[in-house]
């Protein structure tokens, strides 16, 4: 008898333990900042600080545990020291052509996101890892075009994403694996390993992260398997048409119910550069009873704007 009531008491010490903790993990309060960028953004180091501060000192009024940047947000620094070049040209071709005069050693694209590399993660580093220290808050900074060696003598571009801790501390990297034509062919990237693709956590939540297209594919559903949150970054490069607001429904909308994770985030670019721009609304997607339903959506998809949401 004695036997059979110390069982009794030892499972529902048991069950009262687990309930415990699984009510008390911690709920995850993200801002995902839709940023609309322009040629001024990028005119200097100065003004790139000054807006980046003033947007994290807006999301820091939700108190936030993770400030999201979409895709991109960092690529375009590499474009600071030809600024009053790119005041004057018409379109992208137009700057390349004077850009090369100023600098004739580059003859490729490739080559010039690699020559100022160095430039990059000097203002990554100063900007994001800086803020994130000074508020005690994980900044994800967005994308940039980072240098990587691949042999004793030769690099390559990566698109590549990045964490900064609350510390300042940059934790985590990670590079885009399914590449676009502008990317691969115009500008020489090289595709990243779904491999080094890795969770990582913050408030007990396994996060795991997608970068634009790598999220329309498939195969990252059993990598991420069973994660707690999936956040995709998006730069996407056309008119937010209703057939590209359905695409959208075919990225990360499609991937979170089959791998079994609970919630999506989907942070999106806007704005022009030169001759180029983007367009796409970001958003909240949560699976409940193996449906997938948008909770949460920016009111445009060509405004800056953020979304402050809660993961519980």
């Amino acid at each position: 008898m004695k036997k059979h009531l110390f069982l009794l008491i030892l499972i529902s010490l048991c069950c009262s333990f687990l309930l415990y903790s699984e009510s008390s993990r911690p709920g995850l309060k993200v801002a995902a900042v839709q940023l609309h960028i322009d040629e001024d953004l990028y005119s200097s180091v100065e003004s790139f600080r000054r807006r980046i501060s003033e947007l994290i000192a807006e999301c820091r009024q939700f108190e936030p545990d993770l400030i999201i940047f979409p895709e991109y947000t960092s690529v375009f620094i590499a474009l600071i020291p030809y600024s009053r070049i790119i005041k004057k040209a018409a379109n992208i071709a137009e700057a390349w052509e004077m850009i090369k005069k100023q600098e004739p050693l580059l003859k490729s694209y490739s080559d010039l996101f690699l020559f100022n590399s160095g430039l990059v993660e000097r203002v990554i580093y100063s900007v994001f890892a800086d803020l994130a220290a000074e508020h005690g808050v994980n900044i994800i900074g967005g994308s940039y075009f980072a240098w990587k060696k691949t042999g004793e003598n030769d690099v390559t571009l990566r698109n590549r994403a990045f964490l900064f801790d609350d510390k300042g501390r940059l934790i985590y990297v990670q590079d885009k694996v399914f590449l676009t034509r502008f990317e691969r062919e115009i500008i020489g990237i090289s595709p990243g390993s779904m491999e080094n693709a890795l969770p990582f956590s913050i408030n007990q939540k396994r996060i795991v992260l997608s970068i634009c297209r790598d999220t329309f594919m498939s195969d990252w559903e059993e990598h991420f398997a069973g994660s707690d949150l999936w956040l995709d970054i998006k730069a996407n490069g056309t008119k937010y048409t209703p057939e590209e607001a359905a695409s959208f429904m075919r990225a990360l909308p499609a991937r979170i119910g089959p791998a079994g994770v609970g919630a999506g985030i989907t942070t999106v670019l806007t704005g022009e550069f030169l001759d180029l721009f983007w367009e796409g609304e970001s958003s909240l997607a949560i699976a409940e009873d193996g449906r997938v339903k948008l909770s949460e959506r920016a009111k445009s998809a060509s405004e800056e704007e953020i979304l402050f949401l809660t993961i519980d």
